[in-house]
């Protein structure tokens, strides 16, 4: 049965406050779905919604079904809480036969609420009254074009107070302890990962296979299991990711502690596994799940990850707290690990749970860091709630703290990477900017900054406007890159159909500075045919970006500080803080300049060396240190432009407009962005990078009609027109993206690279082809012509001479 929840509300009459009894139902919990249409009645999360989330799509034809009970015969009105662009109808029906179709409800209008996200999206509206005996009854509700969020029956009064309402002063609270963070900005303990350097193999590689050769492929596949190093250098691999532990299964090594796979307590599957990997002449990176153990969590049931009722949960087994001794018990494993020579680990997915943990470790040291008593449930205008994700972070960033040291300490060479989750959407608070900068470097995925589920608040409709998926998951890589103060990610794509595809995604990761991690099918190893062009260009290009780190010419902010300002609001904090990021980012990525972010931290320590242009999304949600930050660059001769409210970057048909006037707004500033491009395609992305005297100078097609994911649309020749298709993430999600979905570009031509340094440059090669290219014009002006390609140009600048 549908989970009801019972209500005894006050309820705001005229005269006395009376007793208001009901029925809430969540429309999101239906006790049963009928539609022929995929799709139907989806879930959209909203946090000025009842429970936080509502159906969408619910336009398709259909119904929802929902069961509850009545504790007292009575008259109850029914009332609708829901959203519309335009007026409506909606049927219902109550207690109708099952056999009953639509003719058997009542239909009733509904009027336009004007907008379906935020708070003022949403209206109660009644659908009427009905005499209801005790016991169960049923309600079906029929297909409208509303967003629908609940259902209230009541005997006494109207439906309870909307949660904008209701939570007001509660949101101005979270924002109160919003300001007094339990880990500051900018910690002095982000010393640590000053002067770190990669080490060089890491830097050096920029193509990576990933498998997942999990303990039963032993069995199953044992010449992959056995010999995957050889069959993927054999396509040209010079560094291989794979999984060590693959959930909560036991170790495939005789480790000290825990469980052992009764197979491996006399052999070292491990070792074979990263030895053959060295003789194959590849790095290793092992993927190693570190949420979840059997042995663990049977041993230590209070260590054990909680829901908000207090049941265990799971994924891919037991989920164990990292808030516990059970960190330390990974750390013993990961040293194991890192003495046998692992070249590094892949640490995947959320670490601790989203949105927190209730176990008792979380509950005691939330109130020793705080003074607070822990939420009761996930309510985002529980200032506690919002306090509780903070201390959840911070707890992370001490974890792998301790984890890098404790690696780095039995083998510097080894790297950690660490899954950034949702991090590159903007979103979503579960992970920060001061753990990207004291990891060795990021994991992410593909396209996940502009996948349907990160992007719901524009991509099921809505106020907003759409945002370009290049720009989204060009600013992704960024995000992922700059805040981990430029180097490299390991970014994941599977599914890959063909191998036009595959050297486009290829080109697309390695031009913005990411290390392009592509899956190779364990039962299909090597797949030679699909990876071997996108490998050789991967290995051509490398070298250009060995020891390099990205030209900080154009920065924006991005904003944590503000943007959990105005959350749990998410239609206002894209709104006020990351609408101005993008569409100043999209200003000038179409504009051919060195863009990138930089991260309140990296703000408030001042990390503006190189920067000519900074970009302030929200001026008036500065910390004292970015304040000063920020005035320092001034003096110095930096231009700063701010956002103006004449910037309407969220509004449908206004972000170009605004974008143009932002491009005006750096003024005489742009003649002295060192590198620019000009020509080829509207998508081209130029991507500069700096260091030992050198410039790169990355450009790249679109790339982002690739599709990936299970069941990804192939495309078997240049130019073929492709149908667009519903891939799965590896978590068996539906992984679309948004905008646009078309076949591959069109070559870019007649691209103009000026450099506009003093000097005139030395040598220019175009490693791609090979290439040396001519330079022409003045001091300041240089220019070079960069020949027709499909894919992927990348220029290589060495300094002139004197």
């Amino acid at each position: 049965m549908t989970r009801l929840t019972m209500f005894c509300l006050l309820a705001a009459l005229s005269g006395p406050c009376r007793a208001a009894e009901g029925i809430l139902i969540e429309m999101e919990k239906p006790e049963r779905r009928q539609s022929n249409e995929k799709g139907f009645g989806e879930v959209f999360k909203d946090p000025a919604a009842f429970g936080g989330a509502v159906l969408t799509r619910f336009f398709l034809p259909g119904n929802v079904e929902y069961k509850f009970v009545v504790a007292e015969r009575g008259e109850y009105s029914i009332w609708l809480r829901y959203a519309a662009k335009q007026n409506q109808k909606v049927a219902f029906a109550v207690d109708a036969p099952e056999s009953a179709g639509r003719g058997k409800s009542e239909t009733v209008p509904l009027p336009a609420t004007g907008e379906l996200v935020g708070p003022s999206a949403w209206r109660w509206t009644k659908l009427g009254s009905k005499a209801l005996a005790e016991g169960e009854h049923r309600l079906v509700v029929h297909s409208a074009a509303i967003r629908p969020d609940c259902i209230w029956l009541g005997i006494l009064g109207g439906p309870p107070e909307a949660p904008s309402a209701r939570d007001a002063e509660r949101i101005g609270e979270t924002r109160k302890h919003m300001e007094r963070p339990i880990e500051p900005i900018a910690p002095a303990w982000l010393a640590e990962a000053e002067g770190y350097a990669l080490p060089a193999w890491y830097d050096a590689i920029r193509v990576c296979a990933h498998t997942r050769l999990s303990w039963p492929w032993r069995t199953k596949n044992p010449d992959a299991f056995q010999h995957a190093g050889v069959m993927l250098a054999s396509v040209g691999f010079k560094e291989v990711a794979r999984h060590m532990r693959s959930g909560s299964e036991a170790a495939w090594w005789p480790s000290a502690v825990g469980d052992v796979q009764p197979e491996a307590r006399e052999r070292n599957f491990a070792k074979e596994v990263i030895d053959e990997a060295h003789g194959a002449g590849c790095r290793i990176i092992l993927y190693h799940r570190h949420m979840e153990d059997d042995w663990y969590a049977k041993v230590h049931p209070e260590c054990r990850v909680l829901n908000a009722s207090g049941e265990p949960v799971g994924k891919r087994g037991p989920k164990v707290c990292l808030n516990t001794p059970f960190a330390d018990f990974v750390q013993v494993r990961l040293l194991e690990l890192a003495k046998m020579g692992a070249d590094g680990f892949y640490f995947d997915e959320v670490h601790m749970e989203k949105p927190v943990c209730w176990c008792t470790a979380c509950r005691e040291g939330f109130k020793r860091e705080t003074g607070l008593d822990y939420p009761a449930g996930a309510d985002p205008y529980d200032p506690a709630f919002q306090k509780a994700i903070e201390y959840k972070n911070v707890v992370m960033e001490r974890v792998f703290r301790k984890w890098r040291a404790a690696i780095h300490g039995v083998n510097p060479e080894c790297v950690m990477l660490v899954g950034s989750n949702t991090y590159p959407a903007m979103n979503d608070r579960h992970f920060t900017n001061r753990l990207s900068r004291i990891t060795d470097s990021m994991k992410s995925e593909f396209n996940l900054a502009a996948r349907a589920g990160n992007n719901r608040i524009f991509a099921v409709g809505g106020p907003f406007a759409m945002p370009e998926t290049d720009v989204r998951i060009a600013l992704g890589y960024s995000i992922c890159r700059d805040s981990c103060d430029g180097r490299p990610p390991h970014v994941w794509a599977h599914g890959l159909g063909d191998p036009v595809s595959t050297r486009f995604a290829a080109a697309g990761m390695i031009a913005n500075g990411m290390v392009a991690n592509l899956d190779v099918s364990e039962g299909r190893l090597p797949e030679k045919e699909l990876f071997a062009d996108a490998v050789s260009l991967g290995n051509r290009v490398s070298p250009a970006f060995a020891g390099m780190r990205p030209l900080r010419w154009g920065l924006v902010h991005f904003s944590e500080w503000a943007r959990d300002y105005y959350l749990p609001d998410e239609a206002e904090a894209w709104r006020k803080v990351l609408f101005p990021t993008y569409g100043a980012f999209a200003a000038m990525l179409r504009s051919h300049l060195p863009v990138g972010i930089i991260t309140d931290s990296q703000l408030e320590q001042g990390r503006l060396d190189g920067c000519g242009a900074l970009f302030l999304p929200a001026p008036d949600r500065l910390s004292e240190g970015m304040r000063r930050s920020v005035e320092a660059f001034r003096e110095r001769g930096g231009v700063v432009v701010e956002q103006r409210e004449a910037w309407r970057w969220h509004e449908p048909g206004s972000t170009a407009a605004a974008g143009r006037d932002f491009i005006s707004a750096l003024g005489a500033a742009i003649g002295h962005a060192p590198v620019v491009a000009a020509g080829g395609e509207t998508k081209m992305q130029m991507v500069a990078f700096s260091g030992g005297g050198r410039l790169t100078v990355a450009l790249v097609n679109d790339f982002s009609w690739v599709q990936t994911g299970v069941g990804a649309v192939k495309r078997p020749a240049k130019g073929a027109g492709t149908k667009a298709g519903v891939r799965k993430s590896a978590e068996g999600e539906d992984e679309p993206t948004i905008g646009d979905k078309g076949g591959v570009p069109p070559a870019c031509r007649g691209v103009v690279v000026t450099l506009r340094a003093a000097k005139r440059p030395g040598r220019v090669t175009e490693l791609v082809t090979g290439k040396a290219l001519s330079v022409a014009g003045a001091a300041g002006d240089w220019r070079v012509a960069v020949p027709d390609f499909d894919c992927m140009a990348v220029l290589v600048v060495e300094p002139g001479a004197g």
